[in-house]
């Protein structure tokens, strides 16, 4: 079994995670692995994927598992002869067992470039933080703030993510809202599990 970190650049980024599973499915046909399927009337292959990124959002961080007996080394040669532009793999791990990222990776670092006159120190000493939800009401989510510091780059914030994720666009909204009108770009770099450790360090714990 093969966990591995990929990208979506490049114009994958406007793909959606279902279709993202699709062109992965095919990556995997055209490479020729030999991918366990599941059992009954509808076999599919046995993928397993990270929880969802907003369509438009750059990413260098997520992450798939798919049950395949070859070596990690392999995988991720083959992988990206085949894959379409934009989708690569950027690291890869045998492990043992399926690591269920959806349901272990909790927080995500961002980096965003493009926050003119935002103080960081200010965000992350408000007591308080709203953004709107689906239905245009506002839910408070400073808790789902780790942190929020200046880089060289820009920005870099980590939030919350996995089922209680905060997306990187409503925080940047909401950044606007409060410090005028700007044009932003996001990319997630890193994922985490638990209160922080790296999910390179949770694989070389499962592998």
């Amino acid at each position: 079994m093969i966990a591995f970190k990929y990208s979506k650049t490049e114009g994958a980024e406007f793909i959606s995670h279902l279709d993202t599973l699709r062109h992965l499915n095919k990556t995997f046909k055209r490479a020729g692995f030999e991918v366990k399927h599941s059992q009954g009337f509808h076999p599919h292959m046995l993928v397993y994927m990270s929880s969802p990124i907003g369509v438009g959002l750059k990413s260098y961080a997520e992450y798939c598992t798919v049950d395949v007996d070859i070596s990690a080394e392999q995988f991720k040669e083959e992988f990206n002869r085949y894959s379409p532009k934009g989708i690569k793999c950027i690291e890869s791990y045998a492990v043992e067992k399926n690591p269920n990222f959806a349901s272990v990776i909790t927080r995500a670092k961002y980096v965003i470039s493009g926050l003119h006159g935002v103080n960081a120190e200010e965000v992350m000493a408000m007591q308080s933080f709203t953004v709107k939800d689906k239905h245009g009401e506002p839910k408070e989510v400073r808790e789902k703030i780790y942190s929020f510091t200046e880089t060289a780059e820009g920005h870099e914030v980590v939030l919350a993510a996995g089922n209680n994720a905060l997306r990187p666009d409503a925080f940047v909204k909401r950044l606007a809202e409060l410090y005028g009108e700007m044009d932003a770009d996001i990319v997630k770099t890193e994922s985490y599990v638990g209160e922080g450790d790296s999910v390179a360090t949770a694989l070389s714990d499962i592998g």
